[in-house]
Formats: C-alpha cells, sequence, structure tokens
C-alpha cells in the first residue's frame, strides 16, 4: 500500500476556510423638505436588523407631520417578505394619519412580486421622484373610530 502524499492528506483533514463574509451595507437617508419627506433606503433588507431601522425610521417619518412621504427604492438591491411588510405597514400607518405615501424607483423583479401579490393596486408606485411628488397629495385624515363606525341606515 502506498502513502498518501502529505499536501493531499491535508486538504481532506483540514476543514476549508470560510469565504470572508460580506457585511450588508445598508442605509436609510431621509431628505426632508417643506411639505414632503423622501426616504431613500439603500442595501438589502432581509429581515434582520436593517429592516427593523427601516421599520423605525419610516414609522417616524409617517408619524411626523408632513403630508407626503415618497419612498425611493432605486438603490435597494433586494427585499424580503418582512420589508415588504414593513412598507405595507407604513402605507397603513400612513392611511390613519391622513399621510400620503408612495413608492418610486422600483425595480422590474421588485414591481413583478407587488404585481403577483396584487399590491400595486393598493400602493402607489411612480417610477421616479419627480413624478411622485408630481402626482401625489394628500388624502383626506381616516380615523379608526371613522373606519369602524356604522354606515347610516337608508
Amino acid at each position: 500500500m502506498e502513502a498518501v502524499p502529505r499536501e493531499r492528506r491535508n486538504r481532506w483533514c483540514v476543514p476549508p476556510t470560510p469565504p470572508p463574509r460580506q457585511v450588508n451595507r445598508m442605509h436609510v437617508q431621509i431628505e426632508r423638505a417643506h411639505s414632503y419627506v423622501v426616504v431613500r433606503p439603500s442595501g438589502s433588507f432581509y429581515g434582520g436588523g436593517e429592516t427593523t431601522e427601516l421599520e423605525h425610521k419610516l414609522g417616524a417619518v409617517v408619524d411626523g407631520t408632513t403630508p407626503i412621504v415618497v419612498v425611493d427604492l432605486a438603490r435597494t438591491q433586494d427585499l424580503n417578505s418582512n420589508a415588504i411588510g414593513v412598507l405595507i405597514g407604513a402605507y397603513r400607518r400612513s392611511q390613519v394619519r391622513g399621510v400620503a405615501l408612495c413608492l418610486c424607483g422600483v425595480d422590474q423583479s421588485l414591481l413583478n412580486v407587488l404585481t403577483v401579490l396584487k399590491l400595486v393596486n393598493v400602493l402607489p408606485v411612480f417610477p421616479d421622484v419627480a413624478r411622485a411628488l408630481a402626482g401625489m397629495s394628500a388624502p383626506p385624515r381616516v380615523t379608526p373610530a371613522a373606519v369602524a363606525a356604522p354606515l347610516p341606515a337608508a
């Protein structure tokens, strides 16, 4: 029986070194103006701390006094279902607070997902920030009590 060369033996005995972890360079930039706020998330949102940060920042903007919020997704690479849920939650919250919220800069793959989920029928989507601001106006304020109130009898 022939001895196995040392370099070959080490290849099988030493566990391979894992590839270096890529750091998710996520950032949420907020641009405020008198009558609108543009929220620009960049990076990938997979449901971890980065998505929680997006939820907190977007919630703070929606809870503010600005009547129009535009979420510009032009620099966002990936959104998982949790991140899409954050956008839907912010939209629902904006409706109750009387804030107009819309998306813009949505790439084709995310637009396909929003279409399959039929969210393009609910969330206003525009190609860019300028068109979003031109197409949005503050919706009437809807209170939870008004939503739950029974319809008047005919």
